[in-house]
């Protein structure tokens, strides 16, 4: 059983939800933090959802945060949660220029 420290970026575009990650085949994610900043000079709606196993309907882990003018935040407060294979974690910002920066240990159960 192999584990993976990753991380992956995102800056989408304003109003667009967009795919930040998708659990692979026969794996685990534990997704250990989710930092959001905001480089703009206005605030940002900002959206977190959890499409389970890659179903259309959306869980949300973030619904509508107002993310203040030149700050950061963490969706998950400091404690993990745990996506299983196919799971799909989505964003979305009202606003360019807010990156999203994900830590996450991958487990590889095969």
């Amino acid at each position: 059983m192999a584990v993976n420290y990753l991380a992956k970026n995102l800056i989408p575009a304003a109003g667009v939800e967009t795919t930040l990650y998708t659990v692979p085949a026969a794996s685990t994610g534990i997704l250990n933090s989710l930092r959001v900043t905001n480089d703009n000079s206005t605030s940002s709606l900002l959206t977190v959802n959890l499409f389970p196993g890659g179903s259309a309907t959306a869980h949300a882990l973030l619904r509508t945060y107002s993310l203040p003018v030149r700050s950061t935040m963490d969706v998950f407060s400091g404690i993990p949660c745990t996506v299983e294979t196919g799971d799909i974690i989505k964003v979305t910002s009202s606003e360019d220029d807010v990156a999203f920066h994900l830590s996450y240990l991958e487990v590889d159960r095969t």
